[in-house]
């Protein structure tokens, strides 16, 4: 299916919008128009600097090619019409796909940009936590600025609350980076790639090939051609009201 332009994000449920790492293929122009919007937001939106924006891009790429309505591949004939379709996944079905199905409700689906998983809780509502989000927010889980939105207030609530749950603080050449600071770091992206893997996303495999793909795109927004910043007011929807109202609960982030 071809990937579909939602919001000014490129997307698709059922497959993947491009290569993982830049040594197994063509980065495509869907790729590259996502980054940028990415970019826009983070860089030149919320002040992260070039390095750590592309050190994310760099394991977001390897964590769903960069395609906002990815969906974790274990049990996905489970889905209806195996998530052909974006109908076939709104918030009502994503929210509590692993609970519905084995009653575990310690683990869920990975879905989006970063490959959210696990659950939270909500005015006694148990969901998957950035199906919740979008819930929430009255807007949809695979929307690309939902899931922006979720990061920035994830950098915000570590940050506010010197929490440990988003960011698990790890070292690397004698500094220790955390979501308060990891976005404003110009350490080279190849290094803040693998503080993003090992604090962020906690891949057991390691970083592999994301540092790679950090330079690759550090490259990319730093050449005279890079494309254009998009401006706040094509951004197509306002950044949501922060749904938890401090204090907030360490145990349901």
């Amino acid at each position: 299916m071809t990937p579909q332009l939602i919001n000014g994000f490129w997307l698709s449920p059922d497959q993947r919008i491009g290569p993982w790492h830049i040594a197994g293929g063509t980065v495509t122009q869907a790729q590259k128009d996502n980054a940028n919007a990415i970019k826009s937001f983070f860089v030149d939106q919320q002040g992260w600097t070039l390095n750590a924006v592309c050190a994310m891009l760099g394991n977001m790429m390897g964590e769903s090619t960069l395609n906002p309505a990815f969906i974790q591949q274990t049990n996905r004939w489970r889905l209806p019409n195996s998530a052909s379709d974006l109908s076939d996944v709104p918030n009502s079905v994503m929210q509590n796909f692993y609970k519905e199905y084995y009653g575990v409700s310690s683990r869920a689906f990975g879905v989006g940009l970063v490959q959210w998983d696990g659950y939270t809780e909500s005015a006694g509502v148990r969901r998957q936590k950035m199906v919740n989000y979008a819930i929430v927010n009255n807007i949809n889980w695979y929307d690309g600025w939902t899931q922006l939105y979720r990061l920035h207030f994830e950098q915000q609530n570590d940050q506010l609350y010197d929490r440990t749950d988003f960011f698990k603080p790890v070292r690397y050449s004698g500094v220790t980076y955390t979501f308060s600071n990891f976005p404003f770091s110009t350490e080279t992206p190849e290094l803040l790639a693998e503080a993003f893997t090992t604090g962020y996303e906690r891949n057991a495999g390691g970083a592999g090939f994301r540092p790679a793909n950090a330079r690759y795109w550090y490259e990319f927004f730093t050449d005279p051609n890079a494309p254009p910043v998009i401006p706040p007011q094509d951004f197509l929807q306002p950044l949501p009201a922060d749904p938890y109202e401090p204090p907030f609960d360490p145990d349901n982030p």
